[in-house]
């Protein structure tokens, strides 16, 4: 597959395959690398070109969490939060955390019972492991017992600082697209949404929508 070379004065996203995978991202934050070339239909190697083009040009970052890569746009959310929404993706995560935020203070024997009689109190370490490590719980020793509490940043993503769409965001969207020529117009912003028409000079506007997802707070399953 040949690339054009002739558009590194204009914006990458004039390039309509980049436009797609930057929408997508802008409406999935956190994708992984083999999720995109799966939904996208493309080689891998395809794929990684234009990540790479759009990583070069600033308008998306990456990073390695877990042994996989993700993907975000640039400015969106910080990469300490992809790493938070990247700890949460497993549903035995999000059930140990859940139980955490309902029952401050549980014991490791009380998650693994609370979310499921037949899980193994290795898979619960694991996740707690990784729940820890990114601040959403927190730990308090007594004696040899140790109780799991919401960390830090379960207070930030309960209150919904970690899914907003910033005026920043939006100032550094809106200036990347005048600078690639391209003629962004609001049509829609709030904290958690955001939709622009972009005139491109092909003539073929395009939409891009961005929505955050609210982070919902579930009670424990029943025993």
């Amino acid at each position: 597959m040949t690339f054009a070379s002739d558009d590194r004065d204009i914006s990458l996203l004039l390039h309509p395959l980049r436009r797609k995978i930057y929408s997508i991202l802008a409406e999935n934050p956190g994708s992984y690398f083999f999720d995109l070339a799966k939904y996208l239909e493309l080689p891998q190697g395809t794929l990684n070109w234009h990540l790479k083009r759009l990583e070069e040009d600033h308008l998306i970052k990456s990073l390695k969490y877990a042994g996989k890569r993700i993907y975000y746009p640039a400015g969106l959310r910080s990469a300490e939060a992809e790493r938070i929404f990247a700890v949460l993706r497993p549903k035995t995560a999000k059930k140990i955390f859940n139980y955490v935020l309902n029952n401050p203070g549980a014991f490791q024997s009380q998650i693994a019972q609370g979310i499921s009689p037949t899980v193994h109190h290795d898979t619960v370490r694991y996740h707690l492991n990784r729940l820890e490590n990114v601040n959403l719980v927190t730990t308090k020793r007594t004696g040899r017992k140790v109780q799991i509490y919401p960390g830090q940043m379960a207070e930030n993503l309960q209150d919904g600082s970690l899914t907003v769409i910033s005026d920043s965001y939006v100032r550094f969207l809106l200036e990347k697209l005048r600078e690639g020529c391209l003629h962004p117009e609001v049509i829609l912003q709030s904290k958690k949404q955001l939709v622009l028409r972009i005139e491109c000079p092909d003539g073929e506007d395009m939409m891009l929508n961005l929505r955050m997802s609210d982070w919902e707070i579930l009670t424990p399953e029943p025993v």
